[in-house]
């Protein structure tokens, strides 16, 4: 599969798309460009557990996609790194990279004791 580096990696630009599955699921915001699919993800998993709006405070390049409110509120808890054409600013439909926040379960081990 195409890393997205590739020999023509001069004709991409890649995006960082956040979102939200608190309260439901929200597109947030898409930061970028980026000249490099890993310069994406690099942004993408700093910005898990932050709220999008701290990183357009923080001056971080990108476009709000929801209400001020949900920004501001909700924090990023996945994300999708999409591949634009430079001159097209068209999307490549057919690559794309997706991650989200993990959950850690607990075993019953793990659990304090109920008194």
């Amino acid at each position: 599969m195409d890393s997205g580096d590739s020999e023509h990696a001069g004709e991409w630009h890649f995006y960082a798309v956040v979102g939200t599955t608190v309260q439901g699921r929200h597109t947030l915001a898409r930061f970028g460009p980026r000249p490099t699919a890993l310069d994406a993800l690099r942004l993408a998993i700093h910005a898990v557990n932050h709220t999008a709006f701290s990183l357009l405070e923080q001056g971080v390049n990108g476009d709000p996609c929801a209400d001020i409110r949900l920004l501001e509120r909700l924090p990023i808890t996945e994300f999708t790194i999409e591949r634009h054409h430079r001159t097209t600013r068209v999307a490549d439909r057919r690559w794309a990279l997706t991650g989200r926040k993990h959950h850690r379960k607990t075993s019953r081990r793990d659990r304090p004791a109920v008194a």
